[in-house]
């Protein structure tokens, strides 16, 4: 049990300390998240179909910030713009505490959206510089896990808080919310302080005795044989590429498959709720339930997911294995519809269990080829690219599931079609030639190495020289692959 366990915590110990941080900041996002619409609606007085229209106005707004952040992650460093996209983020939910209008609440939501938006592609761009690059998957897999149980804990606190009552309950909510963002940016602050000290303790080359000269290893010479072979380390990995992702054909073929993969979750927090009411003879306090199980199944899964998607061609696997799945939960879906009630709950239960196993092995999939496949230099803007998806399915996917998909049974099989364009629009663009990797290495596992370049070593005495291997400057697993970026959020 204890060996199971250990799986969820990650293995940097600066990701193990980012970890705390998000689940603080995840727990003052459950807060805001529940309490907000609420304030909204009984403390503003502002109809509910407003509320909608402003959240689907912020929306599109979240689409423009995830590319420019990208690009400033690149220029100035993950860890520099992502600090200052978490004060600018404390700064802005501060605002909700002043709300007292329509115009204030609408003008505040867009603009914390858009740095939201921004602050998700900064965050993975930080942790694929600050994780070795076989932990990166695992690493933003414990990283989501930890958010989505500091979700839950806000979530509940919020149901307290509400059944308090009163404005001050919502404003103590939305100023823990606030306040979470700063934890989150000392963390981060510190995190960069360690590795600039360990960098300059690395760095530093003491000087020699003084009186005696240093010492310096002999030239290989030709009598002493070709000497000990290279050891294996990492892979370098390939830094070529545009630095436009919109120029990269094979990646805005995987960002766009992508962005159509990520309807699963429409299908759980807005169409599920609708459609159970709307469309079935189940229960109405099922929809509860239903949701919970997807939460407790993801928070199980992501982490050990991790271990079948190390690098590109086992993440296209992963990524072909979640379509099955994801069809699968459309079929029951479609099924549950005309079933009688106890078959329709049991076939629901079924689908939700699906749609989880798909909705996860997708993220962690995705995830993997999207930083695997994005230029090192370029990784900001290339995750930028990626991550407009999500703002997309924000935007598209509500309207998509209650105009198309709740419908009837020829709506869930339009969503299943969907998917399986998805997923080969995906797999597709992973199919790039030019960018394919293979599996990082890590110790104990196969070694796959191309022969070293040699350089003729002339002897003194004239003779033809051995091959010696030439030194060759790869770039470690480990290594920054942001430019000289230190964080993500």
């Amino acid at each position: 049990m204890v060996r199971f366990l250990r799986r969820y915590v990650p293995r940097e110990p600066q990701i193990r300390t980012l970890a705390v941080a998000a689940f603080v900041d995840s727990i003052g996002s459950g807060l805001f998240l529940a309490l907000l619409p609420v304030f909204v609606v009984k403390e503003l007085h502002v109809p509910a179909t407003q509320v909608g229209l402003v959240v689907g106005a912020a929306s599109v707004f979240g689409l423009v910030s995830p590319v420019p952040a990208g690009h400033l992650a690149d220029r100035f460093g993950a860890a520099r713009v992502w600090s200052g996209l978490l004060l600018t983020r404390a700064a802005c939910y501060t605002g909700f505490l002043f709300v007292d209008s329509l115009a204030q609440y609408a003008v505040i939501a867009c603009l914390c959206t858009m740095l939201d938006r921004a602050s998700g592609t900064v965050q993975q761009a930080y942790v694929v510089s600050l994780a070795a690059g076989s932990n990166r998957s695992e690493s933003m897999a414990a990283l989501r896990t930890v958010k989505n149980i500091g979700l839950s804990v806000g979530l509940v606190g919020a149901g307290v808080l509400i059944a308090i009552g009163g404005r001050g309950a919502f404003l103590a909510g939305f100023a823990v919310n606030a306040a979470s963002y700063l934890v989150l940016l000392s963390t981060v602050r510190t995190i960069e302080r360690r590795r600039r000290a360990a960098a300059a303790a690395t760095t530093a080359v003491p000087a020699p005795p003084l009186g005696t000269a240093a010492e310096t290893p002999a030239a290989p010479s030709a009598a002493d044989g070709p000497g000990p072979p290279p050891v294996p380390g990492p892979p370098s990995k390939p830094g070529g590429g545009p630095a436009s992702p919109l120029r990269n054909r094979a990646y805005v073929l995987l960002s766009a498959g992508n962005a159509i993969l990520l309807l699963h979750d429409s299908v759980l927090f807005t169409l599920l709720p609708l459609w159970v009411i709307t469309r079935t003879s189940l229960p109405h306090g099922l929809v509860g339930p239903l949701l919970a199980l997807n939460t407790v199944l993801t928070v199980a899964a992501q982490v050990p997911l991790t271990r079948w998607s190390d690098g590109v061609p086992a993440a296209r696997r992963m990524l072909l294995v979640a379509t099955a799945p994801l069809l699968g939960a459309c079929a029951l879906f479609a099924a549950a519809e005309p079933s009688a009630q106890v078959l329709a709950v049991l076939l629901v239960a079924a689908a939700v269990v699906l749609l989880t196993a798909g909705e996860n092995l997708h993220t962690v999939g995705a995830f993997e080829l999207a930083h695997q496949l994005a230029p090192d230099r370029h990784a900001g803007r290339y995750l930028g690219l990626f991550n407009v998806g999500v703002s997309a399915q924000l935007v598209f996917g509500p309207p998509v599931m209650t105009g198309l998909v709740l419908r009837g049974p020829l709506g869930w099989l339009g969503l299943a079609a969907a998917f399986a364009a998805g997923a080969g629009a995906v797999l597709a663009g992973a199919r790039d030639p030019d960018r394919r990797r293979t599996s990082p290495w890590r110790p104990g596992g196969p070694r796959r190495l191309a022969p070293p370049p040699t350089v003729a070593a002339t002897p003194p005495d004239g003779r033809a020289g051995l091959g010696v291997p030439a030194p060759t400057a790869a770039t470690g697993a480990g290594a920054s692959t942001v430019g000289s970026t230190t964080e993500q959020s």
